[in-house]
């Protein structure tokens, strides 16, 4: 890393107005450790390229899935992270996949009293894959969603991995209209505040993960959360912290079919996943 990434990474100071955040409520959001191994936009490590160059994502939500159904799962932090792989898989190959959430916060360590930070669960997901919702859904019983993960379903997110590949990195706060041409972007927030003019503001440290998709028209931060409802705007000085984007690749022999448009190897592929789906209810759900 330069010894200009360098410095940013001991200057950077994360929001501390108000108290503790565990006296308003938990959400799941612990602070990660900054390294300076750890890559920053503007370094080109994770490439350069402005994919979007509105910084818009709103036409690319994904379909709407709520952390918190009746118990507290503190796992805001794989939520906001794998919907902003769905758009950034929607936005990239005009299909929109719906990957397991539990997944990625039984595999990735979360505790359900606390949390866990974004470093971990994007490593977790880098090193581990996913798999779809339907092969390890959502369960209201807090004990069955965080049991260790079977075998067999840490396998698919290893077969997930020989396809695709995720990459994330940091951005300086005064960046985050650069990163939006990149990817949506993470960001640590205080949940959750209104002033009289509907905006969410800060008042306390961080303390919930949401992901960041536009500026408005009147240059307010617009994110996509998994709390009710949805779309929130913040206020114009609504610090935003540890902001994060994401990489998303397909892996060459999978891209050139999607961009030679390939419909029958495409098609083969679904119907083998189809295949598969069925082996696999049968044989482990039934």
């Amino acid at each position: 890393m330069s010894k200009k990434h360098k410095k940013r990474v001991k200057r950077y100071q994360p929001s501390t107005l108000g108290a503790n955040p565990s006296k308003k409520g938990k959400f799941g959001f612990i602070p990660p450790i900054i390294e300076p191994s750890d890559y920053w936009l503007g370094s080109g490590l994770l490439g350069t390229q402005e994919i979007n160059p509105s910084g818009d994502w709103l036409a690319y939500l994904p379909e709407f899935e709520l952390q918190n159904r009746g118990r507290e799962t503190s796992c805001c932090i794989s939520f906001g992270t794998l919907s902003a792989l769905e758009i950034l898989h929607r936005f990239q190959y005009n299909s929109e996949p719906n990957y397991s959430d539990r997944f990625l916060c039984a595999l990735s360590g979360t505790d359900p009293n606390s949390g866990n930070n974004p470093k971990k669960v994007s490593d977790t997901l880098r090193h581990n894959g996913c798999v779809e919702e339907k092969n390890y859904p959502f369960v209201n019983d807090i004990q069955e969603f965080f049991k260790e993960v079977p075998s067999e379903i840490q396998t698919q997110g290893l077969e997930w991995l020989k396809d695709f590949e995720v990459g994330y990195e940091y951005v300086s706060q005064d960046k985050l209209k650069d990163a939006l041409k990149r990817s949506p972007v993470g960001v640590a927030v205080n949940a959750w505040n209104q002033n009289d003019k509907g905006e969410y503001t800060r008042l306390g440290a961080s303390n919930h993960w949401v992901i960041l998709v536009n500026f408005d028209e009147k240059d307010r931060p617009v994110i996509y959360d998994s709390y009710e409802a949805r779309l929130k705007t913040l206020a114009k000085d609504f610090t935003l912290d540890f902001p994060q984007i994401y990489k998303l690749t397909v892996k060459k022999n999978l891209e050139k079919e999607y961009h030679e448009e390939n419909h029958y190897i495409v098609l083969l592929k679904k119907v083998w996943e189809f295949i598969k789906d069925i082996w696999f209810y049968l044989f482990y759900i039934a």
